[in-house]
């Protein structure tokens, strides 16, 4: 990564960023019969990338954390490809992401041990506020000649935005104050330059910048030179109050970087920079290609199983979709419920026309999580969604029509509920149906005080779905387009 001649210390250094891989080892559609990512290719843009680094300039490779969870060929070896993968790239840190805690706390620790590089949250601590041993807070990597301090921070709603249960015992605190402390002790144990990868995300309007990553630009404004985002999935670079700010793309599909002069008064114009990966436009790297095919070759068979045929692409965009609304449907047959509910969150991918193979569906929705059924009164029900409405609305419903009024006081915007085409009668009885994932908290969707009255079902949420779109006739896969959470009309 140092691109400088022998002995000589480097005036410039170019961060180079990744975010929310997702163990994208293969490329995927871009939507305009194109492919974007694949980690062969990702490997060119990021060599290419530090090629270019020469003279006076070297480079550092971090990540903005969410690394393994998504694939066929990740998940069922618990990210141990994507370790390996950055392993050989020469990652010097990487962000813990919310999804890096979806296996637990063990597996998070194997990985860690596997990595050559750290893994890093300084804002984690146990509840207590005990710090948390085998999370690593900072580090310092050596490049060009140059003392890299590197501060990795968890995203503050982790506990909302994994199984709860996994980090039960773990807090995440707001950052600014850790990070200014932290950069000062880097700097005093001989860091060059400090910078941040957070597990956040921010955007720009064109009068203002907001969001994680900017609330603590501005927080931190003096103590760190560059700040590396991640979580929302999108491309995002902006300069606030002379700190650069970089978020890739999503499951490989761009790597994002900028170059910081050491010398802050040489500080002029900086221009952070996206590089689009595209299997069209760079060539494999051969090594990583190899790595990839001993991934992938023994999930396979698996992946490539014909489930169903899809007439028209089935996108997510937007509240409520028909893909929402067919995932919802699988669930509430799946466990015979009166009212099933998805979490938009947890449905990963678009579903392409052409054939539907096992390895689509499960990228789709990746996390494994079972399926439980909680009965409850029609007063109940209307609660739960007077609280799904009180928010923008994330999630999608099977069973149940839900027309609300946002102008109306909160508690009270509901106009009218119905389940199977009738009214919602507040003292008769219903099912209703959920991944384990939001019955205990997950994206703030859990129906308070009903732990008692959950039934497991034993059925994973992905295997709800592929019954479902096996059993459509004509093996064709339709989904109704029907927006069963809706605003209610104007007069």
């Amino acid at each position: 990564a140092a691109a400088t001649a022998a002995g000589t210390r480097a005036t410039t250094l170019r961060v180079i960023s990744t975010n929310d891989f997702h163990g994208a080892l293969e490329a995927r559609p871009d939507g305009n019969a194109g492919l974007r990512g694949g980690a062969a290719q990702f490997a060119t843009a990021i060599q290419r990338i530090e090629a270019d680094c020469r003279g006076t300039c070297a480079s550092v490779l971090v990540d903005g954390g969410d690394e393994f969870q998504g694939t066929p060929a990740s998940n069922l070896a618990f990210g141990r490809p994507v370790v390996a993968l950055y392993n050989a790239l020469g990652y010097a840190a990487a962000a813990v992401g919310n999804h890096d805690f979806d296996w637990g706390q063990d597996t998070l620790r194997a990985r860690m041990r596997d990595a050559k590089y750290g893994m890093l949250a300084a804002n984690v601590t146990y509840a207590d506020g005990r710090p948390v041993p085998w999370i690593r807070a900072d580090t310092i990597v050596e490049r060009g000649g140059l003392k890299v301090g590197i501060i990795g921070l968890a995203n503050v709603n982790t506990p909302t935005l994994t199984m709860p249960r996994n980090v039960a015992d773990l807090r995440f605190l707001q950052p600014a104050p850790i990070v200014n402390a932290r950069a000062k002790a880097l700097r005093a144990r001989g860091a060059d330059a400090v910078i941040v990868i957070a597990h956040a995300g921010a955007s720009c309007n064109a009068d203002t910048c907001s969001g994680d990553m900017a609330e603590l630009a501005r927080a931190a404004a003096g103590n760190v030179d560059a700040i590396v985002g991640g979580h929302t999935h999108t491309e995002f670079t902006a300069v606030i109050d002379g700190i650069p700010l970089v978020r890739a793309r999503s499951s490989g599909r761009s790597v994002a970087y900028v170059d910081v002069p050491v010398d802050r008064a040489a500080r002029r114009a900086l221009d952070p920079k996206e590089v689009f990966v595209g299997t069209d436009t760079l060539p494999p790297a051969p090594a990583i290609a190899a790595l990839v095919a001993a991934a992938t070759a023994p999930v396979q068979a698996l992946v490539s199983r014909p489930i169903a045929k899809v007439p028209e692409t089935l996108r997510r965009g937007g509240p409520q979709y028909p893909l929402g609304n067919l995932i919802a449907d699988a669930q509430r047959a799946a466990t015979h419920a009166d009212v099933a509910v998805m979490n938009n969150g947890g449905i990963r991918a678009n579903l392409n026309a052409g054939e539907a193979t096992y390895g689509a569906l499960f990228e789709i929705q990746p996390f494994g999580n079972q399926l439980v059924r909680i009965p409850v009164t029609g007063a109940e029900l209307r609660a739960y969604f007077e609280r799904v409405v009180a928010r923008a609305v994330t999630t999608h419903v099977s069973g149940a029509i839900v027309t609300y009024d946002p102008a109306r006081p909160a508690g009270s915007r509901i106009v009218e509920l119905t389940v199977g085409g009738k009214p919602v009668d507040p003292s008769a009885r219903y099912t209703l149906a959920m991944s384990d994932f939001m019955a205990t908290g997950g994206d703030g969707y859990a129906i308070p005080n009903v732990d008692a009255r959950t039934e497991a079902t034993g059925i994973v949420d992905l295997d709800a779905l592929l019954e479902y779109v096996r059993a459509m006739p004509g093996g064709a896969v339709r989904a109704d387009p029907t927006v069963r959470i809706r605003e209610v009309q104007s007069p």
